[in-house]
């Protein structure tokens, strides 16, 4: 890995697991047919993906669009996901989500993470990555959500990047674990000579 690399894509595959239909089929108000035809949806999950382009300062990181052209099914991974465009900034410490909500853009303005480093390591394709863990706290129905979070990053790949809102370790995220939702490298492009623009978006309203 060359220390003058200017920029890069990664692909990451998301994915849950099979504790998020194990909730969903053990609520009492399930009936066995909707268990059946939840069983059927999770085992015929498509693969979704998402692409992560980066200069040493910039990133985005966006869905690809998929050529299945089954009929939509509900996908428990792209819906934990969530939805739109993450840009962020390392050298202003800024991560901005832009999404359209009722018909009209947004741009949120979103909070750096704290991660506290480990000196736990494990091999991912061919590079040593050490752990990282951190907290995300959301709002739901009934007050404030705490979920634990476990990335894996590489110091060989010197970018503080990656997927969606995570950034800020002293290398690039290949694997990130959210709750049930799991999001790992799938494919590492890096362009040496090259500097990649990454457009900053910047329609919409902004919020906090």
């Amino acid at each position: 890995m060359s220390a003058f690399s200017q920029s890069g894509k990664f692909v990451y595959e998301a994915e849950t697991q099979k504790k998020d239909l194990n909730i969903l089929v053990s609520r009492d108000s399930t009936s066995v047919s909707q268990k059946k035809h939840l069983s059927i949806i999770y085992n015929e999950q498509p693969e979704v993906f998402y692409a992560l382009d980066f200069n040493k300062d910039e990133s985005i990181f966006k869905k690809q669009e998929s050529m299945n052209t089954q009929k939509r099914r509900l996908n428990f991974a792209e819906r934990r996901m969530g939805k739109g465009t993450y840009y962020a900034n390392i050298d202003l410490k800024k991560i901005v989500n832009k999404k359209i909500y009722s018909g009209k853009e947004f741009l949120i303005e979103l909070p750096n993470f704290k991660w506290k480093l480990s000196q736990e390591s494990k091999e991912i394709g061919n590079y040593i990555c050490y752990k990282a863990s951190t907290t995300r706290y959301l709002e739901g129905r009934n007050g404030k959500i705490e979920r634990k979070v476990t990335a894996w990053y590489a110091p060989d790949i010197p970018y503080n990047f990656g997927p969606k809102d995570y950034n800020g370790l002293p290398g690039l995220i290949l694997e990130l674990q959210d709750d049930i939702l799991l999001i790992r490298a799938f494919k590492i492009s890096i362009q040496p000579k090259k500097k990649k623009v990454i457009k900053k978006p910047n329609q919409g309203e902004k919020v906090t």
